[in-house]
């Protein structure tokens, strides 16, 4: 949890990155979709929602005392045995992009656990430290914790592929906000054999026609010559480059980025010039 008084920057920036990620995630509970990306959707929201009340401290205190912050650390590691399942589904039915697609939110999820439970673990150290504590060294519980060997280190640790994870995630989600949208066919590209243009073909040749939720029993097929997702995932299915698909890719950047950017604290007593990240 941040202030504005402390670090403005970083308070701004993490409430608006949220702020979008929980309405992004609001309007896709109101797409079509399986029962599967319900779950998976809500799942999204739930974590978008968490994410925007942790950044202040009056919201995030407010939060763990309706539900414990244990609680919250066991819902999303729960969270990432969901989307684990969906991966291995996935590679089971031959179908690797949308397993790696499975694989990148059990991570995320992961990333979102341990942010939570380094929270948990810090609190009692924090209120040790407030308290005037100190070990027979005359440490504060707090500075012992993030000594080599202490459990906050160990936390820094554990952190280091997860947090390297979210910042790769974040610069591949930003390059799919700005990647070049295709030309959609017209009637006369799609008639000149094989018609793969969809339902609103002119032609009186045979089209497939594109699942309108992607679920994963539908039959996905190309329905513009434009580059689409055809994996299935948590979403509906966007041409690449359309409205859409950038709204949605600059809400994965916002949701992998903020969390990288907030757990930037947890990661200082490994790596002291993280500390420079909070202004």
């Amino acid at each position: 949890m941040f202030s504005f008084a402390t670090v403005p920057v970083k308070f701004v920036g993490l409430f608006v990155l949220y702020l979008w990620c929980t309405a992004w995630s609001i309007y896709e509970m109101t797409r079509p979709q399986s029962w599967r990306q319900r779950v998976s959707n809500g799942l999204h929201l739930v974590m978008a929602v968490v994410m925007l009340l942790m950044v202040a401290g009056p919201t995030w205190m407010t939060l763990i005392k309706i539900i414990p912050i244990w609680v919250l650390a066991g819902f999303f590691a729960a969270s990432v045995v969901w989307f684990a399942w969906l991966a291995v589904r996935a590679f089971v039915a031959a179908q690797r992009s949308s397993g790696w697609h499975f694989v990148g939110h059990a991570t995320m999820f992961a990333a979102m656990a341990w942010h939570v439970a380094a929270m948990a673990v810090m609190r009692p150290l924090k209120m040790a430290a407030q308290s005037g504590q100190a070990d027979a060294g005359g440490m504060n519980p707090m500075m012992a914790a993030q000594q080599p060997g202490g459990v906050l280190w160990w936390f820094a640790v554990v952190g280091v592929p997860l947090m390297a994870y979210l910042l790769v995630a974040s610069v591949h989600a930003l390059r799919q906000a700005l990647a070049p949208a295709t030309p959609v066919a017209t009637a006369s590209d799609c008639c000149g054999g094989t018609c793969t243009c969809g339902a609103d073909c002119t032609c009186d040749l045979p089209h497939p026609v594109l699942d309108p939720v992607g679920t994963t029993e539908g039959t996905l097929a190309l329905a513009t010559a434009a580059r689409v997702e055809t994996a299935p995932s948590c979403h509906e299915v966007r041409p690449v480059g359309s409205p859409k698909f950038r709204m949605a890719a600059l809400s994965d950047f916002a949701m992998n980025f903020g969390m990288f950017w907030m757990s930037t604290g947890i990661l200082v007593p490994l790596l002291p010039f993280f500390a420079l990240l909070s202004f």
